[in-house]
């Protein structure tokens, strides 16, 4: 009996054992799988963290208006935002804008100086432009780091030219209807949101109707639009069934294939407009899908660049409907994102919606005050939602109430708050932030549902942080080398001083006879001038090389997606008619509009042919806008011309491609204006060829004996040319080209006086670029009566802590 009971006792002990090793297994695995899906969720939070680290910078550009005349200036008003932190971007500096005409070609680039994050400015309409839609791109160096077009680009801006055509056709009056699966996939089975939308070729919606059809002609539902063209519906798909959809346009009949849904996965319903305290995130699936994922985690991640949130889904515990409730609140004000996860960590589904936060805008009040004279006094009162005063950096348009030259597509709070997370482009961005209401949150939903998945791809995301090559650009420097010899017993100093710059500098030469002034504004075409001190006193006639950078960043995106670039052109310039009535405007008289066709320039004659006998045996080249568009550097056209040249680290080498003799070597001699150079070449570094006015090349050296055996290249550069005259080439002045542009200041055209209806159609009564309202959220401005009753304004702007305000308001200039 004892020995039977030593055996039970040695199988109870035995069982203990392996009954505690398969717990201790189980609950190891059970810890490996936590730590797995736990390491899964840090994995996206880190890599949205780790991606969004850098700072990232959105602009937003306020013109004036959206429709010129030729020969009237574009006035504008441009703002940097920080889209992480949402207050205004202080770090860049140098900001790049760009115009365009509809086909992309470049037609001017202006650097502007952005101080506490805005910058002003304008561009002229030649009178060479014709009558068609143009483009502007503003961006900085520092944008070019990444992945995405950080680069702000306006929609169209139009521009008539009274000597072309007033109209331009048509070519496609064709519309385009698209469904989107919202979050990007339908399944099988399930109750699937779809949602659609409709623009024609300049991007611009209409409200249609219509009716989905199946595979046997049945009508399944019915859709219908809002006024943009965009809308959804919900659609039990059944898995290889065709769906139609049939709708009319203008007496036109079209129709268009749905996406065919999938046999298994998840597709996604998102609320957040009916309670206004929570989101509600829907998650549909089929039974075959959660039979294959069974066991899984999935992952719900909900982010704004490098803030997220990240929810663990386990498959086994879904149903073929999931609902996820989020509080609104805990929501970041502007664009979120949210994305479906597998296991893999493959997004599967992605959604964006947006959230609403009045405490974030800025409403202003208006009083206009009695004209005394000729002017108008305006006040501007800012506050926050409950009237508290803010102090608020302002633009504002002032513009006859009649005027068709203002178009509502842009505003800074669709800017900043919603386009730099969305590939496509907003129609009428003022309006879902004028008078909001539930109506208007759904319309915005509607909107973020048909624009498809984020800017920024997880692909790029999970690759971590970009790499930083590209600086920020903090002013213009210069950098100098003197080109004599030192005593290495003197002390030596180089003295900057500019009057219109406002700089008075002194700084140190190294070893190697450079020296650098770093991070200056210095004004476009401004004079700096340089003097070496030796022991104090200036040394007469220095030998100077003087380099201007961080002036010319090009653009390495392409330069715009066209929009609208088939709208049609309708808008007429009246005849030129002399009013009777008084109708008076301060003015500019600007150059005479032709009204006849302009005559073919002549060819350009070489004048400096005559100035050497040795140009009889050279090759001269006058620089024309071809020459320029071909040749973007001096050495460029000089590699065109028989010669191999080659510029890096700071200095430039030229050789000949001719057979040469030993005594004569391989280099060219370097003649610029008149100075003889010899071998050395270096002045070239980057030398453009629209400073040069006309060039010479000699490939055999004839005339100049055996010093030209390498051949000759003769240079006369443009008066005012960068580097300057003074005695000839080196220079003690620096005449600062591509420097910052400085906003010309506001006046009317006087050629609106000889039609009072193009200038309440077309014209500006004025244009603010610069009001700051105080502490108190007080500001005010004047305009000049010009006898014009109603007014609208155009207000733009942010505060220090990155409130924004954009408003449309009717003001009585006259009581």
């Amino acid at each position: 009996m004892k020995k039977s009971y030593t055996h039970f006792q040695n199988f109870i002990e035995q069982s203990l054992k392996t009954t505690l090793l398969i717990l201790n297994i189980c609950l190891l695995a059970t810890t490996t799988v936590l730590g797995q899906e736990s390491a899964q969720k840090e994995a996206i939070e880190n890599a949205y963290a780790s991606y969004f680290n850098a700072e990232r910078e959105s602009i937003f550009i306020h013109f004036n208006k959206n429709t010129f005349i030729t020969n009237e200036p574009i006035w504008f008003k441009g703002y940097v935002y920080d889209k992480k932190s949402n207050i205004p971007f202080v770090t860049s500096t140098n900001i790049y804008v760009t115009l365009y005409n509809s086909n992309g070609d470049e037609l001017e680039t202006k650097l502007f100086y952005a101080k506490n994050g805005t910058f002003s400015g304008n561009f002229d309409v030649k009178s060479s432009f014709e009558t068609g839609h143009y483009y502007v791109k503003a961006y900085t160096n520092w944008m070019k780091n990444f992945k995405e077009d950080e680069t702000y680009t306006s929609t169209s801006i139009q521009v008539l030219n009274p000597n072309s055509e007033q109209t331009t056709n048509n070519t496609n009056s064709d519309f385009d209807l698209q469904f989107l699966p919202e979050g990007g996939h339908s399944i099988a089975d399930v109750n699937n949101s779809i949602g659609f939308k409709i623009i024609n070729c300049e991007g611009i919606g209409t409200e249609i109707e219509g009716e989905i059809l199946n595979s046997k002609n049945q009508v399944i539902t019915n859709f219908k639009s809002n006024n943009f063209g965009i809308g959804k519906v919900d659609l039990q798909m059944v898995n290889g069934e065709t769906y139609t959809a049939k709708y009319t346009v203008n007496n036109k009949t079209y129709s268009i294939d749905l996406p065919k849904c999938e046999p298994y996965g998840f597709s996604i319903s998102v609320n957040n407009y009916t309670n206004p305290k929570f989101t509600y995130i829907n998650l549909k699936t089929n039974n075959e899908t959660l039979k294959n994922e069974a066991n899984k985690t999935y992952y719900l991640a909900i982010n704004q660049t490098n803030k997220s949130s990240v929810t663990e889904l386990k498959i086994n515990n879904l149903k073929t409907e999931h609902t996820v409730t989020i509080e609104t609140e805990k929501l970041l004000t502007g664009v979120n994102t949210i994305t479906l996860f597998n296991d893999k960590l493959e997004p599967l589904l992605e959604r964006l919606i947006f959230k609403y936060d009045e405490n974030s805008f800025v409403k202003s009040k208006i009083k206009v005050n009695k004209a005394v004279n000729d002017s108008i006094k305006i006040d501007v009162f800012t506050s926050t939602k409950n009237n508290t005063p803010i102090s608020t950096n302002l633009s504002v348009s002032v513009l006859p109430s009649e005027s068709i030259a203002y178009s509502k597509k842009e505003n800074i709070l669709s800017a900043f708050l919603i386009s730099p997370y969305l590939r496509g482009n907003i129609e009428n961005p003022q309006y879902y932030f004028t008078d909001v209401d539930r109506l208007k949150k759904y319309d915005l939903d509607l909107l973020l549902l048909t624009q498809g998945w984020s800017k920024y791809e997880w692909k790029n995301i999970q690759q971590g942080a970009p790499n930083l090559i590209f600086p920020f650009d903090k002013g213009l420097s210069i950098t100098g080398t003197i080109n004599e010899k030192l005593d290495s017993g003197s002390d030596y100093k180089i003295h900057m001083y500019s009057f219109i710059n406002n700089i008075d500098e002194v700084t140190s030469i190294d070893i190697d006879n450079k020296f650098y002034y770093k991070n200056f504004y210095l004004k476009d075409s401004a004079k700096i001038k340089f003097a070496i001190l030796k022991n104090g006193n200036e040394v007469k006639n220095p030998k100077m090389y003087l380099q201007l950078t961080e002036n010319k960043r090009s653009l390495i995106t392409k330069a715009f997606d066209p929009i609208g670039v088939c709208a049609q052109i309708e808008k007429k310039i009246s005849n030129p008619i002399v009013i009777n009535d008084p109708f008076y405007m301060e003015g500019q008289l600007l150059d005479t509009i032709s009204l006849f066709a302009t005559k073919k320039l002549k060819e350009r004659k070489l004048t400096n042919k005559n100035s050497r006998f040795e140009h009889a045996y050279s090759k001269g080249v006058k620089i024309d806008s071809t020459a320029l568009l071909m040749y973007p550097f001096v050495t460029d056209i000089i590699n065109a011309n028989g010669f191999n040249a080659d510029q890096g680290g700071g200095r430039v080498s030229i050789s000949s491609r001719r057979p040469i003799s030993f005594i004569s070597g391989g280099s060219p001699l370097l003649i610029i204006d008149d100075v003889t150079l010899g071998n050395n070449y270096d002045m070239l570094y980057l030398m453009t060829l629209d400073e040069i006015d006309e060039i010479y090349f000699n490939k055999n050296g004839d005339g100049y004996g055996t010093r030209g055996g390498g051949g000759v290249i003769t240079i006369y550069r443009k008066k005012g040319a960068v580097y300057g005259k003074m005695d000839k080439l080196y220079a003690n002045q620096l005449v600062v080209k591509d420097g910052f542009s400085t906003e010309k200041k506001f006046y009317i055209p006087e050629f609106y006086a000889l039609s009072k209806s193009d200038y309440l159609n077309y014209g500006s009564i004025s244009w603010k670029s610069n009001i700051s309202t105080d502490l108190s959220g007080n500001a005010s401005f004047n305009v000049r009566n010009n006898n014009i009753d109603k007014a609208i304004l155009i207000i733009q702007g942010f505060s220090i802590d990155g409130k924004l305000i954009s408003e449309f308001k009717e003001i009585n200039l006259l009581d």
